[in-house]
């Protein structure tokens, strides 16, 4: 089964895609934000595309736990998705991916795409160390 990760924000939407076996995440493109339904439009045609049974998203979680208005705000986009594609969403813990594609070199304009291949790999990586 394909994946799609993506790495929520208001200002720009980083998107990746597994391969088909589920096994590796691959940055695919960044999504300017700002106009939810085009937003919503673009990713439910990459869903589509890539045939993709499962929507992973990253979800910041403070290092003390609880909560955040950008958590608040993520978790009502995964809520909004999942009823748009009809498909499962997963959340992932997304804590430092930015900070680790900025520490291992990758362009500003790519960061995006890196920290959802980043969160999706991290998903994947779970999923199929329990299997």
């Amino acid at each position: 089964m394909r994946y799609i990760g993506i790495d929520y924000g208001s200002k720009r939407i980083g998107i990746a895609v597994s391969d088909e076996d589920g096994w590796i995440a691959f940055p695919r493109e960044v999504i300017e934000g700002g106009d939810d339904e085009r937003v919503f439009r673009r990713i439910g045609d990459i869903v589509k595309q890539e045939n993709v049974g499962c929507v992973v998203v990253g979800l910041p979680i403070p290092f003390g736990g609880g909560s955040s208005k950008q958590t608040e705000d993520i978790r009502m986009f995964a809520e909004h998705l999942s009823e748009l594609v009809q498909l499962p969403v997963e959340l992932e813990n997304e804590v430092l991916t930015s900070r680790m594609g900025e520490k291992e070199g990758v362009r500003k304009e790519d960061l995006d795409k890196a920290s959802a291949a980043l969160i999706l790999q991290s998903y994947l990586d779970k999923k199929n160390q329990e299997s």
